[in-house]
């Protein structure tokens, strides 16, 4: 009796999430699922989050969606971003990055073509809270790193550095190097891939996510990455403390 009234309350708390609805995360795989799911609704001002929605059981590929981001103020709503996402094949989610850089409360939602609202979510932006680190500073643990970006890797060292590539003549495919003039100490890093959209001035388009396991004796280590877009990319590599380690650029070309 116990075990089917436990069951049952699984399943009722279950059937209370929406079918659709949204999710604020870092980062998002090539299937719609949320990387560090960001559960607080008051964020930092100028932080940037990938704004997820899930349209459950639903074929989105059949109507576009619209999203709105809305800053509510003592005269009313102004929206601050609006996009719409054409019809996809056989998908039901769809991501966008987005910066909050004024404070205020936001009322964030998607709707259909119609204008019925399918999901919604409302979010606090305050200024950022600046905590005393300890004594050793961990912003300077990596000071002395860098990224070599490059055309391969022989014998452990980087080859033909690259500022730009090619789709066409490079296959998009290039190695980024990491080096630092000590061991890095850590067991996994992280890539961030953000691209520049079309006319921004910002790198606001999220790319890809990926993650390496390396030995934390190396002072080195290096991954593959392919291109398939061109534009301007920027890329952030993270340690497993979520510490930014560098940042690269490449500008890709056909």
């Amino acid at each position: 009796m116990k075990k089917f009234f436990f069951i049952f309350i699984i399943g009722f708390c279950l059937s209370k999430i929406p079918a659709q609805h949204i999710t604020f995360c870092k980062a998002y795989t090539e299937t719609g699922e949320p990387i560090d799911v960001i559960y607080s609704r008051e964020m930092p001002l100028n932080q940037s989050v990938c704004i997820l929605f899930n349209a459950g059981k639903k074929d989105i590929s059949d109507s576009p969606v619209f999203l709105f981001i809305d800053r509510i103020t003592d005269y009313g709503k102004q929206n601050q971003f609006n996009k719409v996402f054409p019809a996809q094949p056989v998908r039901s989610w769809i991501a966008q990055s987005f910066k909050f850089i004024r404070e205020g409360k936001y009322e964030i939602y998607f709707t259909d073509f119609e204008r019925n609202r399918l999901a919604g979510a409302s979010i606090s932006i305050s200024p950022a809270i600046i905590e005393k680190q300890p004594a050793q500073q961990l912003s300077n643990k990596y000071k002395d790193a860098d990224i070599i970006i490059c055309e391969k890797i022989s014998a452990g060292q980087p080859v033909n550095i690259k500022k730009n590539i090619s789709i066409k003549n490079d296959n998009g495919q290039v190695y980024f190097f990491v080096k630092s003039s000590s061991p890095l100490d850590i067991e996994k890093i992280f890539a961030r891939f953000l691209r520049k959209s079309k006319y921004s001035t910002d790198y606001d388009e999220f790319v890809a996510y990926k993650k390496y396991q390396i030995n934390p004796d190396w002072a080195d280590t290096f991954f593959k990455f392919k291109f398939d877009k061109t534009g301007e990319y920027k890329i952030n590599i993270y340690d497993e403390k979520d510490l930014l380690i560098k940042t690269a650029y490449i500008t890709v070309v056909n």
